[in-house]
């Protein structure tokens, strides 16, 4: 699946010390004190971050800066557009049914993040199935991504612009 991204605002939040490295190319992402998430440069769509931290952590912006983001058009995304096409990947790459771990391995997914590195740039959770399925008791994979975003590690495939701050 592709997604024309020119009609679609990309931003990416980051620590005011670190714009001018992140517009530079020379940013890092901060990485992640869990295993449920991959580690990247992490995208809002279409102002989907800012609408779910007005609403559920008001003071996360302070001393945020927002740059408005463009992706490569050849990006190679792995782009989740619905909960079967997440369980195909994930049983590619692990060679385990997802709904069959247990919960520890639910929460540590870091290997499979590590396979997904190795074929894609990034990727991307829509928003139809994050809304379908974020709150699956069996499934919880969708629900720490918090609405439609996208993650990024290839840093040649993503430039930063300066567009606004936070607070």
């Amino acid at each position: 699946m592709r997604i024309d991204f020119k009609d679609k605002k990309l931003t990416h939040w980051c620590d005011k010390k670190f714009v001018k490295q992140t517009i530079e190319g020379k940013g890092k992402w901060r990485a992640l004190n869990n295993n449920l998430k991959p580690c990247g440069f992490w995208l809002s769509v279409n102002n989907s971050w800012e609408n779910w931290f007005r609403s559920e952590w008001e003071s996360w912006n302070n001393d945020k800066e927002c740059l408005f983001v463009e992706l490569d058009d050849n990006i190679n995304l792995f782009i989740i557009d619905s909960k079967e096409t997440f369980l195909k990947e994930f049983k590619k790459f692990i060679k385990k049914d997802y709904l069959e771990l247990d919960i520890s391995e639910k929460w540590d997914l870091s290997k499979f993040h590590s396979y997904l590195k190795d074929k894609y740039d990034g990727m991307m959770l829509l928003e139809k199935p994050f809304l379908e399925h974020r709150l699956d008791i069996d499934f919880h994979y969708f629900y720490g991504w918090d609405c439609e975003s996208i993650c990024v590690w290839n840093k040649n495939k993503i430039r930063f612009k300066k567009i606004g701050s936070g607070k």
